[in-house]
């Protein structure tokens, strides 16, 4: 029951809010909201490229050491190969 009042409470006042902006502040309220919300994708898209180019890098490590991995194991089976000929 708390949590639903709280939760009134701030819908009531963020709409509020959210009136009296558009009402006294009108077009400068709505290019401001848009230059946050614009800035704040950029930033966002920013860390996530970020995040994807790091994940690519680990993966690319992991391959290049797995396929090393496998080299080697080839090359020792080929050398137990012809010391047994």
């Amino acid at each position: 029951m708390k949590d639903r009042l709280w939760l009134v409470l701030c819908g009531c006042f963020f709409a509020v809010l959210a009136w009296a902006s558009w009402h006294w502040l009108g077009d400068t309220i709505t290019l401001a909201m848009l230059l946050v919300l614009i800035l704040g994708y950029a930033v966002d898209n920013f860390q996530l490229r970020r995040q994807v180019r790091g994940l690519l890098a680990e993966r690319e490590q992991r391959e290049r050491k797995g396929a090393l991995q496998r080299l080697m194991a080839s090359l020792l089976a080929i050398r137990k190969k012809k010391g047994r000929d």
